[in-house]
């Protein structure tokens, strides 16, 4: 039995395990029920307007997961924001700014030509969706409904995007696009902190449509596909995957191929929350990885980081440091050192013919556009 049907057969489940893991685990799993019983009733009061809610002008789309970290949604938000405008709507991400150090209701990151605020007051992730989106403004806030307000009357956006929106209930929303990792659907099918879902599975049930991640590592995609059909009925679900795009080497506005990595020996490293997915990147682009560094996910580096690794990579005796678009923007107050350090872009594509369909269901649902 593959690992899929075992999570989508004990849902959450227990799994047999000996009396002393039992022990063991039983603090987190008592944690995990709390958890459970405050997610669950968050949802219910909200569901039943016990909790309010607000509305915005226009068309609100979310794009969330269910589970802590790793599915892909900055390099998503970049491909549907760049899809939507180019239907001629306006548009608007707004961000919670994950460990920003902004203290106002909201801030705005970017007005869609400048970038206004800096990496370590945005948080790492809005400030590469501004480095990204030409034309889209970004904006950080807890209150997203604030956020939105700023973003119809200064701007007078016509789609707003909720960046990590699938657990943000206050604001309602015109579509709830949920990412699934393909390789790691729910973990181990249990709730945070015993597991890695943010939500009890029933909640699959929230989303308008689901996009699988990472497809080409999933072992038994279709058995996935299956499997989560029988739990969503009509709702679509659609595959993509991440592909590289160019690398760029820090300090210089030079851009160079992604097939540049080929043959050549590398230090890798990364601060992210499934650093084998970027190791596994790298190794499609057949690179040669003599040496690799995880460091806790969204790390801000110092300059000693840096130089630990300069050592590491002269031992090893490598080419250059290689590192993520996301991590680089973690990178900007270091200085740069001995050897190049490469920096390699990701970006979702479709497979198939998924993206024709995606654009088809997304702009019935949005309206056509100009």
């Amino acid at each position: 039995m593959t690992n899929v049907n075992k999570i989508f057969n004990h849902l959450i489940g227990s799994e047999k395990e000996s009396g002393l893991r039992r022990i063991v685990l039983f603090p987190l799993c008592l944690l995990s029920f709390f958890y459970g019983w405050v997610v669950s009733a968050r949802i219910f009061f909200y569901a039943r307007r016990i909790f309010s809610t607000h509305s915005l002008p226009g068309k609100v789309v979310s794009v969330g997961n269910i589970t802590l970290g790793g599915t892909g949604k900055t390099p998503f938000v970049c491909l549907l924001s760049e899809m939507i405008q180019a239907r001629g709507f306006r548009v608007a991400v707004l961000s919670r700014g994950y460990k920003g150090k902004f203290r106002e209701p909201f801030a705005l990151v970017s007005d869609g030509e400048r970038i206004l605020m800096g990496a370590r007051e945005a948080g790492d992730e809005p400030y590469l969706l501004a480095e990204k989106l030409k034309g889209v403004p970004v904006i950080v806030g807890r209150e997203r409904w604030l956020s939105g307000k700023c973003a119809v009357e200064k701007f007078q956006t016509e789609v707003v995007i909720l960046d990590d929106g699938f657990q943000h209930l206050p604001l309602k929303r015109d579509l709830n696009l949920l990412l699934i990792d393909s390789a790691s659907p729910f973990g181990n099918g249990y709730l945070f902190p015993r597991g890695i879902l943010r939500e009890p599975l029933k909640e699959l049930c929230r989303a308008d449509a689901v996009i699988l991640t990472k497809v080409k590592e999933c072992a038994n995609i279709e058995n996935l596909k299956e499997n989560l059909k029988k739990k969503l009925m009509a709702c679509p679900i659609f595959e993509a995957d991440y592909t590289p795009g160019e690398v760029r080497e820090a300090g210089t506005l030079r851009a160079l191929p992604a097939g540049h990595l080929k043959g050549r020996k590398i230090l890798a490293f990364s601060g992210l929350a499934k650093p084998e997915s970027f190791q596994k990147t790298l190794l499609g682009l057949e690179a040669q990885i003599v040496g690799v560094e995880a460091f806790p996910d969204h790390h801000w580096y110092v300059q000693t980081d840096l130089e630990e690794l300069w050592k590491k990579a002269a031992y090893l005796n490598v080419e250059a440091l290689v590192t993520t678009e996301k991590d680089m923007v973690r990178l900007k107050d270091c200085r740069t050192g001995p050897l190049p350090l490469w920096v390699v872009s990701i970006q979702h594509v479709f497979e198939g013919d998924d993206q024709a369909r995606f654009e088809e269901f997304l702009f019935s649902r949005l309206g056509p556009g100009r």
